[in-house]
């Protein structure tokens, strides 16, 4: 019988702009990573951005054997992630009073996809790889806020683990991948399109707007999903955001500012995702925009299953 594991994985220290490296077990199939930051900072008429201390981190990403990449995102996006799986974020502590304070920010890094009929479908067997390694992309303090000054940050990390855990006979490895864009709008218009990439499972897609990195609800109007004349999806931007907020349970409506959500396994099953290995030649994300005062900043977010040909035969 499987059976939890819980174990600490290492650290890393703040440097702006340089890159971490926090070697990861290879032991087990790793369910997801609990990541603690915590940041000693000095406070004068303090003014944070959008997710204040997340922006400390530029980007993470999960490599095996240096170049099987599992996730390359920013940290906002897996805050973002336990607010539409739980409806809010995880336990925070930003101090904002003036003179010497330190907060703290939790966020996961899953493998095992919650929400889904077997969250294991996408579990990670670490003892397939050589080497699993989490690098950190430092960022600048200037990205928290104004009148916020850094003097530390550390990046603790444990991991989830199950034991003895096996996959189905004939089961495919299968893994969450997450990754993102960054479009700067320039103009209004009411076909802004974005191609992603195809011969992918798509799992959902998330779309943030910011302004002067805070954000907006007031740049995106519409979005569509589309392959030439096959659509997928079509919402206005306020009535995707509502469903968002009452399927997703998110309790505090402004937590939702500025993000829309296309969710496209609404019945928690791989079966349902948007295949689009072999079926359509092109994907086009187009949204109406509005383009606002400032820099306006769209960042899409794609969470898609890889599906190896392979079977699994090695045991965690």
């Amino acid at each position: 019988m499987p059976r939890s594991y819980r174990r600490k994985e290492g650290q890393a220290s703040f440097t702006a702009s340089t890159q971490s490296r926090i070697q990861l077990s290879r032991n087990y199939h790793n369910q997801y990573l609990l990541c603690k930051l915590t940041v000693s900072h000095t406070n004068t008429s303090a003014a944070f951005y959008s997710e204040n201390f997340a922006n400390l981190i530029s980007s993470i990403q999960i490599v095996g054997n240096g170049n099987k990449t599992i996730k390359h995102v920013d940290v906002k996006k897996l805050i973002w992630n336990s607010l539409y799986n739980s409806g809010k974020a995880m336990k925070n502590s930003v101090a904002s009073a003036d003179g010497a304070q330190t907060s703290t920010i939790y966020f996961t890094i899953d493998f095992s996809r919650r929400g889904m009929v077997r969250p294991q479908d996408t579990i990670e067997n670490t003892a397939l790889y050589n080497t699993f390694d989490m690098l950190i992309d430092w960022a600048s303090a200037a990205n928290v806020g104004t009148g916020i000054v850094v003097s530390s940050a550390t990046l603790s990390v444990s991991s989830n683990q199950l034991v003895n855990y096996t996959r189905n006979p004939g089961e495919r490895i299968s893994h969450y991948v997450e990754t993102q864009l960054n479009e700067e709008i320039t103009s209004s218009t009411s076909e802004y399109q974005i191609t992603l990439p195809v011969n992918k499972v798509y799992q959902s897609l998330l779309i943030a707007a910011t302004v002067d990195k805070i954000r907006s609800n007031s740049v995106i109007n519409g979005v569509k999903l589309k392959s030439g004349t096959t659509i997928f999806a079509e919402w206005t931007a306020e009535d995707l955001r509502a469903d968002n907020i009452d399927r997703r349970k998110i309790a505090t409506d402004a937590d939702a500012d500025g993000l829309l959500l296309l969710d496209l396994v609404g019945r928690g099953r791989i079966s349902d995702a948007l295949d689009t290995r072999g079926q359509f030649n092109t994907l086009e994300l187009v949204l109406d925009v509005t383009k606002q005062t400032g820099t306006n900043i769209v960042t899409v977010y794609s969470d898609v299953f890889d599906i190896e040909p392979t079977v699994e035969v090695s045991k965690g």
